[in-house]
């Protein structure tokens, strides 16, 4: 009888660890992964910069910066209207605000 009872405990202490090992059929598939953001890609957009007479910010990826601070692996050298300049592992790096994403109009002085 004791033997029983031990197995039965056993049992009992067994699923209990397989409860933990269970997955969510509803769950979405890439929930518990890691996505790839761009900051672990590497690539750096440029999307505002804001200048007044106390300070220079950068918004890269999302995020607001001041010169002198680290973005990933790079240091923001200057803040300037159209461009940020960094430098880091891979030399200097510039990010300009627009990057040709707007079309320009070639009669209109630009």
């Amino acid at each position: 009888m004791m033997k029983y009872r031990c197995l039965f405990i056993l049992y009992l202490f067994n699923s209990q660890l397989w409860a933990d090992t269970l997955v969510d059929p509803t769950r979405p598939q890439n929930l518990g992964k890691t996505m790839i953001s761009e900051e672990q890609n590497n690539k750096m957009s440029l999307s505002a910069i804001f200048i007044t007479a106390n300070t220079k910010q950068a918004v890269i990826n999302g995020n607001s910066y001041a010169e002198g601070q680290a973005v990933l692996a790079y240091k923001i050298v200057s803040i300037s209207p159209n461009e940020v300049e960094l430098i880091g592992p891979q030399g200097k790096q510039l990010l300009f605000i627009n990057n040709d994403n707007i079309k320009k109009d070639a009669d209109n002085g630009f």
